[in-house]
């Protein structure tokens, strides 16, 4: 995979909805992360992520012989972790590949992962794991999860499995009693309990509503409706006027026979049931017994069981395209994540104000005209989103920068003139930008099978010749892989 420095603005790229994806990057040497680990990404769905995975698969290059023409999805990898979303599944993925003593590979699955974010801006993905098992997940820098890899119920299974096991030949005693209660044998119903009493009964009190039509119908037919002169009804059949509601109903209380209301039987009281009590036999809650877990080892170095880290790779399966990944890093501490974190920050808080101040844009051009101070507070934001834009540019680009958005915000009509030249000469450069061939592919790129698009139902002619050269595109085109481009985000 060809990442791009974090001081340039360009990132991996997935262009095209329903492909499998598959590149990678080799590291100069294999990474031991027997004594701590720290990966960290950005990831950007700049189309929103219905169906598709956002996250990253560190390859376990030794464990098989490795290279970028061999990526697929069999490929070995230590730790896939970072965003996944399709119908019920939203996680940020963490899963090892843990050996045990017998090096026999086992997926373990953080058990509770956390959600990823719902909007289309540039996160930042963090994952720290120290020598002693604490593991630290952050998504912009803040923690959504901590727990410890020794703890038994944070990975799913636990990365040492438990001393004891249910005994499977085990089972529960024909008489043995697991409930806690029992029917009162003594409980006799009583003698005017009457079961088959309705809930409720005609409520013989109410009385009619005065002007109630009870010979009017509450439909009739449509008297201003005429039989067409062109109606056959030798071929139509006897011609029926349309039915409509009766205009006298809506003007009265009701029409037709009159409902009389009910009303709560107080004298009904429903099935009868002996009342409960403690069964004097109850047991308890039956388990299997324990017997000593042959497969029980205690890996006190989880993190050394993982195998070295070798390669990089973004092999996902996609709904949706405009997919960005950046600035990956794979570390032993977290002094370098931290460094990229002080980058990122200031271009994400630069796009999200361009965001808000198109929303407020769009909120106050759909606004009353009457609400009082409303287009006040949108320049006031606008303005904002530009001054925080020009805080993060350089030295004497920044006070010009802020010298201009000083002068803009002297003028509603002005400021938002500026900033809607600014959004057309923006779409004007995405359309340049994402409507011709790639600027350029990794070098490192994998062979991957291209996926098809969903097919509706309805059939069509050319349906059987596209399916030959659908199999034909499958069987012989390359693999598609993401192509390392300008982010189609602006830039602060």
């Amino acid at each position: 995979m060809v990442t791009a420095k974090h001081t340039e603005d360009l990132g991996l790229f997935v262009d095209t909805e329903a492909r499998h994806y598959g590149v990678s990057s080799v590291l100069a040497a294999p990474f031991d992360p027997a004594d701590g680990l720290v990966v960290q990404y950005e990831a950007t769905t700049q189309d929103g992520l219905e169906c598709g995975g956002a996250y990253l698969k560190f390859l376990n290059t030794e464990e098989k012989e490795f290279s970028v023409d061999t990526l697929d999805g069999d490929s070995p990898y230590a730790l896939m972790f970072g965003p996944d979303r399709c119908g019920g599944t939203d996680k940020v993925h963490v899963i090892f590949r843990h050996a045990s003593p017998a090096g026999v590979f086992t997926e373990k699955h953080l058990a509770s992962p956390p959600r990823m974010p719902n909007d289309k801006l540039p996160h930042l993905y963090h994952l720290a794991i120290t020598a002693k098992g604490d593991v630290t997940v952050k998504i912009d820098g803040e923690a959504v999860f901590e727990g410890s890899l020794h703890d038994e119920h944070v990975f799913e299974p636990p990365f040492s499995p438990p001393a004891e096991i249910d005994d499977a030949a085990d089972t529960k005693p024909g008489d043995w009693i697991d409930d806690p209660q029992m029917d009162d044998q003594d409980s006799v119903k009583p003698t005017d309990w009457d079961e088959d009493a309705p809930s409720s009964i005609p409520d013989d009190d109410a009385e009619k509503p005065e002007g109630w039509l009870d010979d009017e119908p509450l439909q009739l037919e449509d008297p201003s409706a005429a039989q067409p002169t062109d109606w056959d009804e030798d071929e139509d059949g006897t011609w029926e006027a349309p039915i409509v509601s009766n205009p006298k109903c809506d003007a009265a209380p009701g029409c037709g026979e009159w409902p009389r209301p009910t009303k709560y039987n107080p004298d009904y009281k429903g099935k009868w049931y002996a009342p409960r009590v403690d069964n004097p036999l109850y047991k308890g809650e039956w388990s299997p017994r324990k017997i000593a877990n042959p497969e029980h080892y205690v890996d006190a170095t989880p993190l050394a069981s993982i195998g070295k880290i070798g390669a990089v790779a973004l092999e996902v399966w996609t709904m949706s395209s405009g997919l960005v990944i950046d600035n990956v890093l794979v570390a032993q501490n977290d002094v370098a994540a931290k460094e990229m974190e002080q980058v990122w920050r200031p271009k994400f808080d630069a796009i999200k104000a361009i965001v808000e101040a198109e929303e407020m844009a769009k909120s106050a051009e759909e606004a009353k005209p009457e609400e009082p101070g409303f287009a006040a507070r949108v320049k006031d934001s606008v303005a904002g989103g530009l001054f925080a834009i020009a805080n993060v540019m350089p030295g004497a680009v920044r006070d010009k920068a802020t010298a201009f958005v000083t002068t803009l915000s002297e003028s509603a009509v002005s400021l938002f003139a500026f900033v809607a030249l600014v959004l057309l000469v923006a779409l004007l450069s995405l359309s340049s930008l994402f409507g011709g061939k790639d600027d350029a592919t990794p070098a490192t790129e994998t062979k991957k099978a291209v996926g098809k698009k969903k097919k509706t139902d309805e059939p069509t002619p050319d349906d059987k010749e596209t399916e030959l050269e659908e199999e034909e595109e499958t069987d012989e085109e390359p693999l598609k892989s993401p192509s390392t481009r300008k982010r189609a985000a602006r830039k602060a």
